[in-house]
């Protein structure tokens, strides 16, 4: 017979429990029948996913406090950094060690900026081989679920309770959760390169448009061809101007295309950046993306215009890099002061592909260095640890994604530690 849930359920008919109640179902059935049977409840009965509750109170808080930070606490010349920074590679043609120029700590304090808006979308964002936690959750059988709920009685449930974030903590180790990139990072590189008109060549999820508009440039240009998304980047503009005081917006628009002018101005286009209207692009300040791969996150699978994004349209990996990566990265290198790249090698299957090498081999000439983003390295086991003590070390270690920095000006973004006079 299956555990009775009942009690336990709360407004939205999902189990919840505290500690005494955890125990208590824990002891009385085993772990095996509670993980079993819990993957049978959800797959009957559904409930709603446990989606981080965010409220538009907490979007404009996030994106006020956001707009106030100074990014220059988050950047340190590389001549600064007192540790050892470690890449995900140890054999990059241009590393950090031989290349590096500076880092800007990544803190997801400020994603709630972006995040309102975006995810439902991106936790229904599978990859290759692995499915969106969302996606599980809504379609997927008991075994699927079961699957996913291992981690309920191991590491990432210390409280040994029962709620929405222990969910959601399980489905992250369980499923596969497209990344958001960091908008303070995006702000960051706005404030480093001093840029006033920017580009971002795949919007993504309104990430670095997030930190275009806490920042102080002046212009995005962006696109991004999955339409679910380019209908919320106007909601997302559109909310932004409100919170500066533009109540009231002029939006044009056409199928595939939207402008919008207020404190800022904004034109998005829902294409992919090989079809980007490159001849009325121009004079541009930064331009700073991460591009999608070929053969990892499956944006807008099985939705309208699929056959617009890049997994689907460039699906071999030199065709990507000779039909979309390379021309794009070119254009940008070309029509802006300042291009940054964050993209590491990606690995599939096995096979690792040097996209590192190759955009820094092909533009050489205006390669710079490589600027490190610093991001939160995860031991695969604590049994690789004899201690705590060794652990907290690890944990306490610089580890970066790269992005590779390319310019047509000889300006040294870095050349000030403290970057005082830059910032006056």
């Amino acid at each position: 017979m299956m555990i009775d849930f009942t009690p336990y359920l709360n407004d939205v008919k999902l189990p919840v429990m505290n500690k005494e109640q955890f125990q208590f179902v824990t002891e009385k059935y085993g772990k095996e029948k509670f993980r079993e049977d819990l993957a049978e409840y959800i797959s009957i009965h559904r409930p709603p996913f446990p989606f981080k509750n965010i409220s538009k109170q907490d979007m404009i808080t996030n994106f006020l406090d956001l707009k106030a930070f100074d990014t220059s606490k988050n950047i340190k010349a590389k001549s600064d950094i007192q540790k050892t920074v470690f890449e995900k590679y140890k054999d990059y043609k241009y590393s950090f060690d031989e290349y590096g120029l500076g880092l800007i700590e990544g803190t997801s304090a400020y994603s709630t900026v972006s995040n309102y808006f975006m995810q439902e979308l991106r936790l229904n964002c599978g990859s290759y081989g692995f499915r969106a936690p969302a996606e599980v959750w809504q379609n997927g059988n008991a075994k699927d679920i079961w699957r996913c709920f291992g981690p309920i009685w191991r590491g990432i449930n210390e409280k040994k309770i029962l709620d929405e974030k222990v969910y959601m903590s399980a489905f992250r180790l369980g499923t596969y959760i497209a990344t958001q990139f960091k908008p303070v990072v995006a702000k960051a590189i706005y404030d480093l390169t001093n840029a006033n008109k920017v580009l971002d060549t795949s919007c993504g999820w309104g990430d670095r448009l997030a930190g275009f508009y806490t920042s102080n440039a002046k212009e995005y240009i962006g696109c991004d061809p999955n339409p679910n998304t380019f209908e919320l980047y106007k909601k997302q503009v559109t909310e932004y101007e409100k919170i500066l005081g533009n109540n009231i917006l002029s939006i044009k628009e056409d199928k595939n295309r939207f402008t919008i002018n207020a404190s800022k101005r904004v034109t998005i286009y829902r294409c992919g950046a090989e079809d980007l209207p490159w001849d009325d692009i121009n004079n541009i300040d930064c331009s700073f993306t991460s591009p999608p791969y070929f053969s990892t996150e499956e944006y807008n699978k099985g939705g309208e215009h699929q056959e617009d994004q890049s997994w689907a349209k460039f699906n071999e990996y030199d065709r990507w890099r000779d039909d979309f990566f390379l021309p794009v990265s070119e254009n940008c290198i070309n029509k802006s002061r300042h291009t940054l790249i964050n993209i590491m090698d990606p690995q599939i299957k096995g096979k690792r592909y040097r996209t590192g090498d190759e955009i820094c081999d092909k533009y050489n000439e205006k390669f710079k260095g490589q600027i490190g983003m610093r991001i939160m390295q995860r031991p695969k086991s604590d049994k690789l640890f004899k201690d705590e003590q060794e652990k907290k070390e690890f944990m306490n270690n610089i580890f970066i994604e790269n992005i590779w920095y390319f310019s047509n000006e000889n300006t040294d973004l870095f050349k000030k530690t403290t970057l005082d006079e830059f910032f006056a």
